[in-house]
């Protein structure tokens, strides 16, 4: 399939704002329970390894520290074409390790699709394309494998990427870019 340059995956979506109610019930007091403290989530943050890969070898590293919104993320391709978002048309379908969605950049239709292999919560691997659906390309197929490093590096916030050893800290998020910070020695 020939792999176009014009096409960047983008495996980091915009975070959603969530609003939780609350219901107050009244109880008498001889019966009140005490209160239950709520459990903090599980891993809320970590630094994850993203390797391209290309016939199994490694051609490009970026490390990100990742929220669990950022970790669904990475096997959910959002793409763009020549910087513009390809925008969704209807509903994504996700089935076990597959994810498929149509979008719409102009005129022009494409096929989203991504299957997953390995455990999500620590080394996987997603391998991606993105198919025009009049089948006059470009097309584009990427693998990466995500591996999770760890707790995130000191000073670096929800969105932080770097390559390994990079000077410069990008924020995927936000687009926001600053030094990284040295290790003291």
């Amino acid at each position: 399939m020939h792999k176009a340059p014009i096409i960047s995956l983008l495996a980091i979506c915009g975070l959603a704002a969530a609003t939780t109610a609350c219901e107050r019930k009244t109880e008498p007091a001889a019966t009140a329970k005490p209160a239950v403290p709520a459990a903090a989530p599980a891993d809320p943050t970590s630094l994850w390894l993203i390797e391209v890969l290309d016939g199994g070898k490694t051609v490009s590293q970026l490390q990100i520290c990742a929220d669990q919104s950022i970790q669904a993320a990475f096997v959910r391709p959002a793409p763009e074409v020549n910087g513009q978002p390809c925008v969704r048309v209807g509903e994504a379908v996700e089935t076990g390790d597959t994810y498929s969605v149509r979008c719409r950049i102009d005129d022009q239709l494409y096929r989203v699709g991504s299957s997953v292999e390995g455990d999500r919560a620590r080394d996987f691997t997603v391998d991606m394309a993105v198919t025009r659906q009049d089948k006059k390309g470009p097309n584009f197929e990427q693998v990466r494998r995500y591996q999770r490093l760890g707790a995130c590096p000191a000073g670096w916030g929800i969105g932080d990427s770097a390559a390994p050893g990079a000077a410069k800290i990008v924020n995927s998020l936000t687009g926001a870019t600053r030094d990284a910070p040295t290790a003291a020695h």
